[in-house]
């Protein structure tokens, strides 16, 4: 059985794994990197999952985790009503079976419920179609592109996207 739930701070270990992981196995997807994210301390992995400005959510089947995304408060927007997407990443195995559907469901409800928030941004690698497409399915439209030198060394834009909340 497949499910999502916000990850405790005491699974910090279990997040950093799998985040690490992901940042090794898809280094031009993500804007961070594994060198840079590998340097955190356990306070640091702890504290993204303390809830205080966003949430970093498990997919898991049965108790093992297969995916992880996050949610946070754009620090851009100086009224803080601005939420972003983010580190959305499902093993290789699990993709193709519509999962992320639950990421978005699990970060827009975690969004919704915080009435500071007024609007939803996530961006992706212009070449990464399987992001475009979730990303679009879930009602959010294209605002901008900046073009970007990604952590592996390639150039490429990197596509905006935006949701107004109602």
């Amino acid at each position: 059985m497949i499910s999502i739930r916000a990850l405790r701070p005491s699974e910090w270990l279990l997040f950093r794994e799998f985040r690490l992981a992901a940042l090794r196995a898809s280094p031009g997807v993500f804007l961070g990197t594994f060198e840079r994210e590998a340097a955190h301390t356990q306070e640091r992995w702890a504290a993204l999952l303390a809830g205080i400005d966003g949430a970093v959510f498990g997919l898991f089947e049965g108790t093992e985790v297969i995916g992880i995304t996050s949610v946070y408060t754009d620090q851009d927007d100086p009224n803080g009503s601005t939420a972003g997407l983010a580190m959305s990443f499902i093993l290789p195995a699990y993709r193709g079976r519509g999962l992320s559907a639950k990421l978005y469901e699990a970060r827009l409800a975690w969004i919704r419920s915080r009435p500071k928030f007024r609007r939803v941004r996530v961006g992706h690698r212009a070449s990464n179609e399987a992001s475009m497409r979730a990303i679009q399915r879930h009602g959010f439209a294209l605002i901008d592109r900046k073009r970007r030198l990604w952590p592996d060394g390639g150039q490429e834009d990197e596509l905006i996207y935006e949701l107004w909340l109602g």
